[in-house]
């Protein structure tokens, strides 16, 4: 007999004030403290308990800040900051940062925490500073660290709110509701141009989840389509926020997404005293078959067993302790293969019940997550989790992976690097560990749309995102020569720009190609989605004004670039 399920989200001020499809611009109101909020599951904590860390307080210089929304900084916007210790510090909550503007007036105040899955030190304040009313030009707010009364200052230059692209300057939060779900998206963007696709979508996958797990929701799921690539395309709290953009260099299939997500919370509610990372994101990917993409999990986990790392000789493949008791700095496509492989394996040997039951009743104790699942195991199966891997490793050596399943672990692997390593260098916003992602909610009620639209959007930036887009797309052809030809190129020009190269995307012709095409097309202001290098010249994606897509064929002599036509 299925079981209904309450899924509680707190829609109460949503639905009373959604009238429309579109929220109407807010009345100003100051902003609420800065929320607390989880975005993705966390490691689970365990009783072993923490030193307590010696106190080491940098330099005021050595602090970094970054503003947020990315970009250009506009009047009337309301901006964000992250002040963040510098690696070999250790300040905790002993410290925290009050930022006034030029008048001398208090805009607000945060401790020193921890920030995202990967724990970093920084004081964060969400929407400190209203800047509606200031006059565009340069303005300086001063940073006093406290209680020591250390201060320094920040000049942030404003541009006039006139010159921000017209589907920022109007855009709007609005929504559409489907039998499962209220999908959220801003106006004027390909998630708006194609929400019925994607409410189809929706509804596919969530009654494919309630079936797995035999639960139905009561309560709409919400969902927060995002005009700009944040992290790996996905995050899951109590609601879930994908990625959805013409340009989404990170990949991804939206329907494994979105299921992957929808399992989480699901999974979540579900509960268990302690639910080892390794087994909540093993269960999402066994539930959603694949990661990214539609994958056979064993298979590929086999295959990494037969790929040698450059480093040590030894295999791709990690030892499930160590993965399970740092899940998240492991490498990312690796120990998530490796996760849902795992899971696949368990429910193969045990059945779907057996395994359940024993994932809900892990206990927290001594130890880590890996000792967690070792205590478990043997009150359940009678095994250890050294038994575990032993009896896994030898499903997997029975197991045959083709020459072409290799070379796809190895490009996703190789792809998903780089997109990283981009991020960090380029984007780092959208960095996984570290990923900007304010409360959805409160961006919604005060209709704060920028944080989660404007991304960094130089002639470099959007150069490297079509580079990893059309390497995702052979990627997905299985054309891996290519594929990885394109991986090269961006990886090329990331160390030509960290060596401080003056024509970095010289450093490789396919590069060069792309710098070319996106250069001359942004000259005469199109926004450039998709770039495709052909043997007759260049076909290229592109919008001018809103969510409309076109295609121009473009010829090229290897120097010269000139419209064709378009389409």
């Amino acid at each position: 007999m299925r079981k209904h399920f309450w899924l509680i989200i707190g829609l109460s001020w949503l639905l009373a004030a959604c009238g429309s499809r579109f929220f109407a611009p807010p009345t100003p109101t100051p902003l609420p403290p800065t929320p607390t909020f989880t975005v993705t599951p966390q490691p689970s904590p365990t009783t072993t308990p923490s030193p307590t860390p010696t106190l080491q307080l940098p330099d005021i210089d050595a602090f970094s800040i970054r503003t947020h929304p990315d970009g250009n900084l506009y009047t009337g916007d309301h901006i964000s900051l992250e002040i963040i210790v510098p690696d070999s510090a250790i300040i905790g909550g002993q410290y925290s940062l009050q930022v006034a503007d030029e008048s001398g007036e208090i805009l607000g105040e945060a401790d020193f925490t921890s920030f995202g899955i990967g724990g970093r030190q920084q004081a964060t304040l969400f929407w400190v500073w209203d800047t509606a009313g200031l006059e565009a030009g340069a303005h300086e707010i001063s940073l006093t660290l406290l209680p020591d009364g250390l201060t320094w200052t920040k000049t942030i230059t404003l541009l006039p709110e006139e010159e921000l692209a017209r589907t920022d300057r109007f855009a709007l939060w609005a929504y559409e509701e489907s039998d499962c779900c209220l999908l959220y998206y801003i106006t004027d963007t390909a998630a708006q141009r194609d929400i019925a696709a994607l409410l189809t979508s929706a509804d596919h996958q969530a009654a494919d989840v309630m079936n797995q797990f035999d639960i139905e929701f009561d309560e709409p799921i919400i969902v927060t389509l995002m005009s700009r690539v944040i992290g790996h395309g996905g995050f899951a709290g109590s609601e879930i926020y994908i990625s959805y953009l013409d340009r989404n260099y990170a990949g991804n299939d939206f329907d494994i997404v979105l299921h992957h997500e929808m399992v989480h919370i699901l999974d979540a509610h579900l509960g268990g005293n302690l639910r080892p990372s390794i087994l909540v994101e093993g269960v999402a990917v066994y539930l959603s078959g694949g990661h990214f993409k539609p994958e056979p999990l064993m298979p590929r986990a086999a295959a990494l067993l037969d790929l040698v790392n450059d480093e040590n000789g030894g295999s791709w493949y990690l030892p499930l302790a160590p993965l399970a008791d740092d899940f998240y700095a492991s490498q990312h496509e690796i120990g998530y293969l490796e996760a849902g492989a795992l899971v696949e394996f368990m429910v193969n040997t045990w059945g779907w019940d057996a395994f359940n039951k024993f994932y809900r009743q892990i206990e927290p104790g001594h130890g880590g997550q890996a000792a967690a699942i070792d205590r478990a195991l043997q009150t359940h199966f009678g095994i250890t989790l050294d038994t575990l891997e032993t009896q896994f490793i030898a499903a997997l050596n029975t197991l045959s992976p083709t020459p072409e399943l290799r070379d796809d672990v190895r490009l996703t692997v190789d792809f998903y690097d780089t997109v990283r390593r981009y991020q960090q260098m380029l984007d780092p916003s959208a960095y996984f560990l570290s990923a900007w992602l304010p409360d959805g909610p409160q961006m919604r009620q005060y209709g704060i749309t920028a944080d989660l639209a404007r991304r960094p959007n130089s002639i470099e930036n959007i150069t490297l995102e079509t580079l990893l887009a059309t390497a995702d797309e052979q990627l997905q052809a299985s054309q891996y020569s290519r594929g990885a030809e394109i991986v090269q190129a961006v990886n090329a020009v990331l160390t030509a720009l960290e060596m401080g190269v003056t024509q970095p995307f010289d450093a490789h012709p396919v590069a060069a190609a792309y710098y070319a095409a996106v250069h001359w097309l942004t000259e005469i202001e199109y926004q450039v989605q998709r770039i495709y290098i052909e043997e007759n010249g260049i076909r290229a994606e592109v919008s001018a004004l809103g969510n409309y897509l076109m295609v121009l064929e473009l010829g090229w002599d290897g120097e010269n670039i000139y419209l064709q036509q378009s389409q």
